[in-house]
């Protein structure tokens, strides 16, 4: 008995830390609903690529990810990344952040891609 008592007492508890939307303390195997991306599943590149995955906005307009070459990628790391950095809040390898923004990330890496067309001008017309 002595054993498991001393094996659990020398444990490491792993640091928690708080959600900045709902400041629940997260922990490992212990996570609130904010929690979108952890380090140890990608880099930022990867959670990009998940988002454009997941997000209705891209199923909806019919998008796939593989219309984005690698090359593209490749490109625009930089702004990618600051993208990201810009929706979500990354503290100590935990990504937070609402449902909602995984499909603004998406919609911005979409018309990056692929911007939408320019609309028709219209005139104004004023009565003499």
């Amino acid at each position: 008995m002595g054993n498991i008592i001393n094996a659990t007492e020398d444990r490491k508890t792993a640091p928690t830390v708080r959600c900045p939307i709902c400041a629940h303390p997260n922990a490992v195997g212990a996570y609130c609903r904010h929690i979108r991306w952890t380090f140890d599943q990608g880099d930022p590149m990867d959670f990009a690529r998940f988002a454009m995955e997941t997000s209705p906005y891209t199923r909806a307009r019919g998008f796939a990810l593989r219309d984005i070459s690698q090359f593209w990628w490749d490109e625009n790391i930089e702004w990618v990344v600051d993208r990201v950095m810009i929706h979500f809040e990354a503290i100590d390898g935990l990504v937070f952040g609402e449902l909602a923004d995984l499909d603004l990330l998406s919609r911005d890496i979409w018309r990056a891609f692929l911007p939408d067309p320019v609309r028709p001008y219209m005139a104004r017309i004023d009565p003499v």
